[in-house]
């Protein structure tokens, strides 16, 4: 299988577990339609004493593509003493943004995978698209050139991916100023 149709495949892929995560069934929905706790829900990642299954990412990827977005793969692959020294320097009254139990970080760092109505964390209300300008717009371009060289690589033709289209949404900290990347990278001079 080509590369471009890997890609594609994951991009597609890892859109699929977001788009399903309004709809009832998905773990994330953790309520019943009474109110009470679907405890269903909660062994598609917990065992019964409430310990995780697998470790944190494999959690996550057990549904999720691990690369769906921009950065998510740089994030995962950071070393645990920068992460450490980034954590440190957030702001005092800052979200907490949790780590694996070796200190790197995964998808929950920066996504809440809890239901709102059990936990004490809320979902942003609508979902967020980045700007086309500054620092997303960059993020956003070095994406589709990726794309393209590892189409040009791969001599096929077809789009390897897109962007979403409705937003990001179950987002730790809000992302439409750049909150969420300043945790961690601080304010651009």
């Amino acid at each position: 299988m080509s590369r471009a149709v890997v890609a594609v495949l994951v991009v597609w892929l890892g859109c699929l577990p977001a788009a399903r995560a309004q709809d009832a069934g998905s773990p994330h929905e953790m309520t019943k339609a009474d109110g009470s706790l679907s405890m269903e829900a909660c062994g598609v990642c917990h065992n019964e004493d409430m310990s995780l299954q697998r470790s944190k990412l494999e959690t996550c990827t057990l549904c999720h593509a691990q690369t769906v977005h921009a950065g998510a793969d740089e994030h995962v692959r950071a070393n645990p003493a920068a992460v450490k020294r980034a954590v440190a320097a957030q702001p005092k009254d800052a979200p907490a943004l949790p780590l694996t139990d070796d200190g790197h970080m995964y998808c929950g760092t920066c996504h809440l995978f809890h239901d709102p109505k059990v936990m004490e964390e809320a979902w942003l209300p609508q979902g967020w698209l980045p700007p086309d300008t500054g620092v997303s717009g960059a993020v956003r371009q070095g994406v589709i050139d990726r794309w393209e060289t590892l189409a040009l690589r791969s001599d096929d033709k077809r789009p390897l991916g897109q962007f979403a289209t409705k937003g990001a949404r179950q987002m730790r900290v809000p992302v439409n100023q750049g909150q969420l990347c300043r945790q961690c990278h601080g304010t651009p001079p």
